[in-house]
């Protein structure tokens, strides 16, 4: 095994790790390496869904940050706009736009650049663990400025690539 997966395999069988898991924040589906499928939970809303399923990839972790997005299960792709987490005035929510192939934050490796110099706090560090990404992307679900998403369940189906002989084996 690598070293960047046996980092990430290390961190995904963590104290911190089963903590935000028993509290319902997240869950490992499943990894094949470098992509990692998680379950991040959503707060509840009017005809909102449970959760979403975020694609990392985890390449050169933990000294490169992952890059995630938002994905549906079924089709195997990215989320379309129409099922990505809106805001109270109806928009995406800005870190889960449609802007390229990475979560529209610091926190991701491709989008980082965009911000020279600001929210230091916000990016990654090889310190950090994948329970920072988990933790950022659940907070942006879980303030107040998230009014729900239209999911159809099909999207929160694992893809076909990631079941059964790729489940996650924390150890």
């Amino acid at each position: 095994m690598k070293p960047d997966e046996n980092a990430l395999r290390r961190d995904l069988a963590s104290p911190t790790f089963k903590v935000g898991e028993r509290r319902g924040r997240w869950a490992v589906l499943s990894v094949k390496f470098p992509l990692a499928m998680f379950f991040v939970a959503a707060p509840v809303r009017l005809g909102g869904p449970t959760g979403f399923l975020l694609r990392s990839d985890c390449s050169g972790y933990p000294a490169t940050a992952p890059n995630s997005q938002l994905w549906h299960g079924r089709s195997n792709q990215p989320l379309a706009d129409e099922h990505r987490p809106k805001n109270k005035q109806g928009a995406t929510m800005v870190a889960f736009a449609m802007w390229g192939a990475c979560l529209y934050h610091p926190i991701d490796r491709l989008a980082r650049d965009h911000w020279p110099g600001q929210h230091q706090d916000l990016c990654w560090t090889a310190d950090k663990t994948i329970v920072f990404l988990l933790e950022t992307v659940h907070g942006i679900l879980d303030s107040t400025d998230y009014a729900g998403a239209r999911l159809p369940a099909e999207a929160l189906e694992l893809p076909p690539e990631f079941v059964a002989r790729h489940a996650v084996t924390a150890a």
